[in-house]
């Protein structure tokens, strides 16, 4: 589902965070209507401040009679589930959300009256939430943290601005591994990857785990992902040679993990190879891998392994990783599932 609104919506309701009136509230309730509409359609996990932002700007106004908005974004997913804090559907008081319950017929009365009739919701927790709010969402615009502008506008799809404001926060803080690790993210979801391969190599010398370790790998193999993404087959491959290297030093390699994101990036660099026999060397290595591994660890490899072959019109391997991945789907069909599984 695409929502072409989305950008837009987002941007009102960040001005109304910035500018907050009392007759804003039918205008806040339908942005919140609307954002919920898209979390149930389109976002089946994860919660981020689209939502979240939408809910306190309702729940500040403290109208008991929001809690059925409330309570339907709280039940839109398991993330939401836990993410939407109950106290949104308290603002208006817990007496007067209790009696606003007890006095429907809502198909969920007695679970939301479970919920929110603890000793401990109290309205002076509530308030104290509230308090944590407002600083998670200032009112200032000066209060806003670099890190939030650049996540706004990236959501905005101000890519440019994003960047300049994810940079600008990563250089006023000391340059730690997280704080790397974000930069480079952040700047690989706006398309940014040569700016992100600069910021992963950094991340990659100020490493200070032994050489052989799995953490070295693990940031190795993130390299070349971002090379292959910068079109830089040459330092992918020089990459994923030293990640593979390093991985032969370590105790017990290879682990699932691991070893799926090894794997998969030689089939990964096979259709950016910049010909026939660099991407057939690439999918030989890939190959010669598939060959040792159980049929459990493939799911995650023979998309990308079916894909290279087919790149290179080499229709044996393509067989053959054809006749994998159907084994493995039937695997996963005979698979019991959770309920229908007795007793172990």
């Amino acid at each position: 589902m695409t929502d072409r609104n989305r950008a837009a919506r987002f941007a009102v309701l960040w001005a109304l965070q910035y500018d907050r009136r009392p007759q804003d509230l039918p205008l806040l309730r339908f942005l919140l209507q609307e954002q919920t509409t898209y979390y149930r359609e389109a976002v089946p996990e994860g919660l981020a401040p689209d939502l979240t932002l939408a809910g306190f700007l309702v729940a500040e106004h403290r109208q008991a009679e929001d809690l059925w908005l409330h309570w339907t974004a709280k039940n839109i997913s398991f993330d939401t589930a836990l993410g939407y804090h109950l106290y949104h559907l308290l603002t208006g008081g817990a007496a007067a959300a209790a009696e606003l319950v007890r006095a429907g017929a809502h198909p969920d009365r007695d679970r939301i009256l479970g919920d929110i009739t603890s000793d401990r919701h109290t309205d002076a927790a509530v308030e104290e939430w509230l308090d944590q709010q407002r600083e998670r969402f200032p009112a200032d615009p000066a209060d806003e943290s670099l890190n939030t502008w650049a996540h706004h506008a990236a959501r905005l799809g101000e890519r440019e601005a994003s960047c300049l404001f994810m940079t600008e926060w990563a250089a006023g803080e000391p340059r730690t591994d997280n704080r790397l690790n974000t930069l480079q993210f952040h700047l690989a979801q706006l398309g940014y990857f040569t700016e992100a391969v600069a910021v992963q190599k950094e991340a990659i010398a100020l490493c200070d785990s032994p050489p052989e370790s799995t953490l070295g790998a693990s940031k190795l193999l993130r390299l070349v992902g971002l090379e292959r993404q910068a079109g830089d087959f040459t330092d992918a491959w020089r990459s994923l040679q030293a990640a593979g290297q390093m991985l032969s030093d370590v105790p017990d390699w290879p682990w699932l993990g691991m070893w799926q994101a090894f794997v998969k990036e030689h089939f990964l660099l096979v259709p950016v190879a910049p010909d026939d026999h660099q991407g057939r060397l690439l999918l030989d290595e890939g190959d010669r891998h598939l060959r040792d591994a159980p049929q459990k660890w493939l799911s995650g490899v023979l998309d990308s392994a079916i894909a290279a072959a087919e790149h290179l019109d080499d229709n044996d391997k393509l067989s053959r990783y054809q006749a994998l991945r159907d084994v493995d789907h039937h695997r996963r069909e005979q698979r019991p599932s959770p309920r229908s599984a007795g007793p172990s």
